[in-house]
């Protein structure tokens, strides 16, 4: 039950052959009303939280998934409440950060400014959490949590960024039974004389050196980082192969360019990828990321993929 990222984390063979495919939702965490994306039926308007759950439902019983991402308050709901994952192999991760880099609201500036930390579950909450409320075996299964961090060349404003995940990485690795992946996003400010390629060194060479300040048990289990160009993404994920290395998905721009997004992240050994808007901003995310599922396989290229999503959604339509 809830246990299929773990078995191919164990599995080098498993995991070069299929890597890890997340969904990332967790949206809620950055914008609001609009964070879910739109739905055209029974008439165009923001997707509701109901349908937002409905849709994490679907994905979770399609089984093309390795895990699902939620926010603190859908992993009560879908993990706790409705059990979702007991008769499941696809994994619950909860998201335990909110930096402000990502908050998004309607109007809001805070994209525009240095990222803060801003912690929204504790990590001896949420082993509470699982040990009160479901009991001491851990039940209910969340027992991975993603921890978000953005670095902007600023000291000041870094060390207290890094400050607060060092800290965090330090209680989960006593924590038993409990384990974190790391999102780490592009500076979110403009850095000048910085291309994308070059903000790409700079956060590959963040993540190493952030690395090397933690023991093996308070690692994270994987990395979510974004993916620039080829020889950046190489030369990350050849750097020390114990350091298994994913793409977000970013904003998303069409299923053409997510198909060679994800084929591009695996060609150059990355092993992992957590995709949100550009598989909720679909018209059918289902059939989606079937496809997708198959990209990281190696079963079909971006184009083959690109025409059976596309054959899949006029035979819906």
């Amino acid at each position: 039950m809830g246990n299929r990222i773990f078995e191919k984390l164990e599995n080098t063979d498993l995991l070069t052959k299929s890597p890890i495919l997340v969904f990332a939702a967790d949206p809620l965490a950055s914008a609001g009303i609009k964070g879910l994306g739109q739905v055209q039926h029974p008439k165009p308007h923001y997707r509701t939280h109901a349908e937002f759950l409905q849709l994490q439902r679907d994905l979770t019983a399609d089984g093309q998934l390795d895990g699902l991402l939620m926010t603190p308050a859908d992993a009560e709901i879908l993990a706790l409440d409705e059990n979702l994952f007991e008769d499941t192999p696809i994994t619950p991760i909860v998201r335990m950060n909110s930096e402000t880099a990502i908050w998004n609201p309607r109007f809001g500036v805070y994209t525009s400014r240095p990222s803060m930390p801003f912690q929204t579950v504790f990590p001896e909450d949420i082993q509470r959490y699982c040990e009160n409320l479901i009991g001491p075996a851990l039940d209910c299964r969340v027992s991975l949590g993603l921890y978000s961090i953005t670095l902007n060349n600023d000291p000041l404003v870094d060390e207290r960024m890094l400050q607060s995940y060092i800290q965090f990485a330090h209680v989960v690795g006593e924590i038993e039974g409990f384990d974190h992946l790391l999102e780490v996003f592009l500076p979110n400010v403009k850095l000048p004389g910085m291309d994308e390629e070059k903000r790409g060194m700079y956060v590959a060479d963040s993540i190493v050196r952030t690395m090397s300040y933690l023991r093996k048990h308070q690692r994270p289990r994987f990395i979510k980082t974004a993916y620039t160009t080829a020889q950046v993404w190489t030369e990350l994920c050849q750097f020390d192969t114990t350091l298994v290395i994913g793409a977000l998905g970013g904003p998303r721009q069409n299923a053409r360019s997510t198909f060679a997004l994800a084929h591009s992240v695996v060609q150059n050994g990355g092993r992992a990828i957590l995709f949100g808007r550009t598989i909720f901003g679909e018209d059918n995310p289902i059939s989606f990321v079937q496809c997708l599922r198959r990209v990281l396989d190696g079963e079909f290229d971006p184009q083959t993929a690109h025409a059976e999503y596309q054959k899949q959604l006029r035979t819906q339509n």
